[in-house]
C-alpha cells in the first residue's frame, strides 16, 4: 500500500501542475501524510544512525515556523532591523509598528506558509521511502513505475510544445506571460531537473540488469540477446526517452547537471565497474545511442542561441550575475533570520535595481528567484534556515558515502544513480530554484531515501546487500 501511494505521488505531483498553484498543496500534503501513515510503525522507525540528518530536517521546519509565529514588534525590530520596511510596502502597514504588536519575521507569512508546505512534502517523503526501501523488495517496483511515469510525461511534454508551447498540460495557461512552459513546469529549468531525477536511478537500474552471466561476457550476441528480450530494455528506452527530452528544454543548468550525474556516478561505481565489465559496456552502449539520438532529435540551433545568451552581458540580457548581485544586499540586511521562506519576490520589489525590459510581456522585468537555491536561501532564512541545511547536507552526505560502501547488492547501481541524480540537481541549484517546485521536492526525498535506507535488521556501517541476490539466468533462459 505505502508502495503504491509514494508512486502514486510522484504522478499527482507532476500532473498537478508540477504544485505551482496553491490550491495544489492542499492535496498534495493530503497523499504525502497517507503515505507517510499507511505504515506509521515503520515509517516512525527513526534509526540512531540517521539521527544527525532526521533532527537537521525537523530544525529547518522549526526554523521556518519560528518565521511564522507572531512576535512581539519590538522582538522582530531587534532581529530584522529591515523587515518593517519591505513588510510596510507589501502590506501598507506603518513603518513604526506599535510596540505592543505582534508580528511575525516574514514579510509575507502566506508565502512562507505555502514553502514550509513544500518542505513538509520533500522531507515527509524521503521518510517514506527510507522507510519503504529499508523493508526490501520495492525498488525494482518502484524503478519500473516511475520509468513508465517518466517516459510518458517525457512524450507528452514533447507533444505539447509542439502543439501548444505556451500552455501547461495543454490546458492551463500560465500566470505570467514570459514564462517558457514546458510539460507541468513553467520554467524549462524546473522541468529538466525533474527529468534528471528520474533519469539517473533508471539508469542505474538498467546497469543493475546488466549483471549478466559470467559466460555472456565471452559471447556479446548471446549478451545482447539476452538484454532485448529482457524487460531491461524497455527501461533503456524510457530512460533515453526521458534524457533526450531533458536535452530539448535547452536547460543549460540541466545539462550541467546530467554531466555532474555522469561524473558522480562514474566516480562512486569505479571498484564495482572493474568486477562487472559488462555493466561498463552497457554504459558506453547507452552514451552512444544518446549521442546519436540527440544530434537527431534535439534542437541544436536552439542551443547555438542559449550558449550564446550565456556570454550576453549587455544591458538589456537577464544575467545571474546580475540578480545575484542586488540579491546580496537582502543577505546582508536579513543575514540573521531572513525575509522569511518563499518571499524572496516580495523581497525583490525593494531591492531590485535593474530595470530591464521585456517585450513578450511589455513590462519591466521582477526578479521573482534569485536563480540560485544557496543564495535564495541565505536570503530568505538568514543563518536560522542556512546553519540546519548546512547540518542536513553533511549528514546525509555521510550516510550516502557508507551506504554506498557497504551495498553488495543487486542495487548498487540503483543506489548509486540516485546519490548521482541528487549530485545533478545540487550542481544545478547553483543558478536555479528547481526544488521550490513540490514535484522536484517529491522526486529528491524518494531519491534520498534510496540512497541511504538500511535494510531491516542491518547497519549501514557493515557491509550488507541492498536486496538479496537473484539467482543468475543460464544463456537460454530469459529474466
Amino acid at each position: 500500500m505505502q508502495r503504491t501511494l509514494l508512486i502514486l505521488l510522484v504522478a499527482v505531483s507532476y500532473l498537478l501542475l508540477a504544485g505551482g498553484r496553491p490550491w495544489t498543496l492542499g492535496p498534495l500534503l493530503g497523499l504525502t501524510a497517507l503515505a507517510f501513515l499507511a505504515a506509521p510503525r515503520r515509517t516512525l522507525a527513526f534509526r540512531p544512525s540517521s539521527r544527525t540528518l532526521d533532527l537537521a530536517l525537523a530544525a529547518i521546519a522549526a526554523a521556518i515556523v519560528l518565521q511564522l509565529v507572531p512576535l512581539p514588534a519590538a522582538v522582530v525590530q531587534s532581529l530584522s532591523p529591515q523587515g518593517q520596511r519591505v513588510r510596510a510596502a507589501l502590506q501598507f502597514v506603518p513603518l513604526t509598528p506599535r510596540p505592543e504588536e505582534w508580528i511575525s519575521l516574514s514579510v509575507d507569512p502566506g508565502a512562507t506558509a505555502r514553502a514550509l508546505g513544500t518542505f513538509a512534502i520533500g522531507v515527509l517523503t524521503f521518510w517514506v521511502a527510507r522507510a519503504l526501501f529499508a523493508a526490501g523488495g520495492n525498488t525494482r517496483a518502484f524503478c519500473r513505475a516511475i520509468a513508465v511515469i517518466g517516459a510518458l510525461m517525457a512524450v507528452l511534454a514533447l507533444v505539447q510544445k509542439a502543439t501548444a508551447p505556451k500552455l501547461l498540460l495543454f490546458s492551463v495557461e500560465p500566470e505570467a506571460r514570459s514564462t517558457n512552459p514546458f510539460g507541468a513546469f513553467t520554467n524549462r529549468n524546473h522541468m529538466a531537473a525533474w527529468l534528471l531525477l528520474i533519469a539517473a536511478p533508471l539508469v542505474g537500474y538498467v546497469i543493475a540488469r546488466m549483471r549478466i552471466h559470467p559466460d555472456y561476457r565471452a559471447r556479446f550476441l548471446v549478451s545482447f540477446r539476452q538484454f532485448l528480450v529482457s524487460g531491461a530494455a524497455l527501461t533503456a528506452l524510457a530512460a533515453i526517452v526521458i534524457v533526450v527530452t531533458l536535452f530539448t528544454t535547452l536547460s543549460r543548468s540541466g545539462v550541467a547537471g546530467l554531466g555532474t550525474a555522469a561524473i558522480v556516478a562514474w566516480l562512486l561505481g569505479r571498484s564495482r565497474m572493474r568486477l562487472e565489465r559488462s555493466s561498463l559496456t552497457a554504459v558506453i552502449g547507452t552514451v552512444g545511442v544518446l549521442v546519436v539520438l540527440t544530434m537527431g532529435f534535439v534542437d541544436l540551433d536552439g542551443w547555438a542561441t542559449r550558449l550564446q545568451e550565456s556570454f550576453d552581458t549587455g544591458p538589456a540580457a537577464f544575467s545571474r550575475t546580475r540578480i545575484w548581485q542586488e540579491t546580496l544586499p537582502v543577505v546582508r540586511d536579513f543575514w540573521l533570520t531572513g525575509t522569511g521562506a518563499g518571499t524572496y519576490s516580495d523581497a525583490m520589489t525593494q531591492y531590485q535595481q535593474s530595470r530591464v525590459w521585456v517585450g513578450s510581456m511589455q513590462r519591466w522585468a521582477h526578479f521573482n528567484n534569485a536563480h540560485s537555491h544557496y543564495l535564495q536561501v541565505m536570503s530568505e532564512g538568514g543563518l536560522l534556515l542556512a546553519v540546519p541545511s548546512l547540518i542536513a547536507l553533511a549528514a546525509f552526505v555521510t550516510l550516502a558515502r557508507k551506504a554506498i560502501t557497504a551495498d553488495k547488492g543487486e542495487m548498487f547501481w540503483v543506489r548509486v544513480g540516485a546519490a548521482a541524480g541528487l549530485a545533478g540537481l545540487a550542481v544545478q541549484s547553483i543558478w536555479d530554484v528547481a526544488l521550490t517546485m513540490p514535484a522536484n521536492a517529491v522526486l529528491a526525498g524518494a531519491l534520498a531515501g534510496l540512497v541511504v535506507y538500511e535494510r531491516d535488521g542491518t547497519r549501514v556501517s557493515s557491509p550488507a546487500r541492498s536486496e538479496p541476490l537473484a539467482p543468475r539466468p543460464s544463456p537460454a533462459r530469459v529474466s
